[in-house]
């Protein structure tokens, strides 16, 4: 019994940099990871000790891995309703990539696309261009997007799953399956049991005329 308690206590925990929809560290709101999945992945919890009600945008389907370093894993929350929130480009970048990776939130206000797609975030301009249907014009972005966070020192899943996903999206867009199907295989290593992963994964190798490969796992 000691020495489980011992483990447990040792065992790391995952820690949050929460940011609002001003772009500021939001006063007593915290962020919980429930039990891991087979994956690894934990759904996440937004409390606060306030009357206001926030809304967790990013990551864009709630749910993060523990890190391989000790940097905290980022998070956006969003006051419903919040007028400075639309101009925020990490809120709608955060928005528009969850909406193309098929999340339902209601921000309560409207994504532009449009507003961004100059931005100088490779990430935001990325996922602007691809949300406005020019998948060939947003490769580029995306993927100097995903090589910054794959070379971070400490890599989060939480930001390398979905920029790999987006990737993938706009080589499938411009015809580059060869690519697009690297770019998923990065996706899937960092969620093996994700459907959506194998199906984007094998509709890109079949496409390039590799339809053995994806019998492959991996």
């Amino acid at each position: 019994m000691m020495l489980w308690l011992v483990m447990l206590l040792a065992a790391p925990s995952m820690h949050f940099d929460i940011l609002d929809g001003r772009g500021k560290k939001p006063s007593g709101v915290t962020i919980e990871a429930g039990k891991p999945d087979a994956d690894g992945w934990s759904s996440l919890h937004v409390s606060s000790k306030g009357k206001t009600e926030y809304l967790l945008i990013w990551p864009y389907d709630g749910k993060a891995k523990l890190p391989d370093g000790p940097e905290a894993v980022p998070a956006i929350v969003i006051e419903k309703g919040d007028p400075k929130a639309p101009l925020n480009q990490k809120v709608q970048a955060a928005l528009i990539a969850g909406q193309l990776l098929g999340g339902n939130h209601d921000p309560g206000f409207e994504l532009k696309p449009s507003s961004i797609e100059n931005s100088e975030d490779p990430f935001a301009r990325g996922v602007a261009l691809l949300a406005q249907g020019r998948p060939a014009d947003a490769v580029d972005s995306l993927n100097r997007a995903l090589k910054e966070r794959e070379r971070q020192l400490t890599r989060v899943p939480s930001e390398i799953y979905p920029a790999a996903m987006l990737y993938g999206k706009a080589l499938m867009g411009a015809g580059k399956f060869d690519d697009a199907a690297v770019a998923f295989l990065k996706a899937l290593r960092q969620r093996p049991s994700e459907p959506d992963v194998r199906r984007f994964r094998a509709e890109a190798l079949i496409k390039a005329g590799k339809p053995e490969a994806a019998e492959s796992p991996f």
